[in-house]
């Protein structure tokens, strides 16, 4: 996929908010225009493997759920573990996204489904930064992207690393990828309007917010949380102070 942004001197693109949304709808445009059309789940495992000719490949990635996924630029040894715990490294081609094993376990589909998102967005959005030579593996920075499990379905980052706006990328375009702007916001000024609001007040709990909220999570196969950062990214959340504008 080709993108048409800026870049700075070390291939990483120059991009906002809006930029996210521009490259999700164009995607999935190109690949599945039909969530475009009505509020649903995105079928990201087919939108990986059969879009982007990724492979994903589940492994355990860490002893205490620190890293949930990771992304290669390069045929790579990666270091994981084993069944039994034990270190080991496993070999894996260019293009293979690994999701922590861990999160094949119940309760834990709408986190793997975000995971997967944000190491597409990774191939999507940063091999110019890790191969800038064009595939010739003259590499800039290492072929490999480790993403911890803070870094992921995250409301704030700190910008103070060329891998602080990485990460801050990788998950506004998984955001938006899962959950297309239009779509979702077509799903949420329904309920919105179903409940006498035209849009909520953060810090305060009320029913319609829970309920609001939990059903933007079923219909687009994300977690509760993703849905209320979402919520907030599209001005659908507001502070009190601003709630009159």
């Amino acid at each position: 996929m080709k993108l048409k942004y800026n870049q700075k001197s070390n291939g990483m693109y120059l991009l906002n908010r809006r930029n996210f949304d521009e490259i999700a709808i164009n995607l999935l445009q190109t690949y599945m225009p039909e969530v475009l059309g009505l509020p649903r789940s995105v079928n990201i495992k087919r939108l990986a493997e059969d879009c982007l000719f990724l492979t994903i490949k589940d492994q355990m990635l860490s002893t205490n759920d620190s890293i949930l996924g990771m992304t290669t630029f390069a045929d790579v040894e990666v270091p994981c573990y084993d069944d039994c715990f034990t270190p080991t490294k496993l070999s894996v081609r260019e293009g293979t996204i690994l999701i922590h094993s861990g999160l094949l376990w119940d309760g834990n589909n709408t986190r793997r489904r975000y995971t997967i998102a944000h190491e597409c967005a990774h191939w999507i959005l940063h091999r110019s930064y890790h191969s800038p030579n064009n595939r010739q593996y003259s590499f800039r920075a290492p072929p490999v992207i480790a993403c911890r499990k803070e870094n992921i379905e995250r409301s704030k980052f700190g910008f103070q690393s060329d891998n602080d706006w990485i990460e801050w990328q990788a998950d506004g375009l998984a955001a938006a990828i899962l959950m297309p702007q239009n779509t979702f916001w077509q799903k949420s000024k329904s309920l919105l309007r179903g409940y006498g609001k035209q849009f909520l007040i953060a810090g305060q709990q009320s029913y319609a917010g829970f309920e609001i909220i939990e059903k933007l999570s079923e219909t687009f196969e994300v977690s509760k949380q993703a849905a209320q950062i979402r919520l907030q990214q599209l001005g659908l959340i507001r502070d009190e102070k601003y709630s009159n504008y």
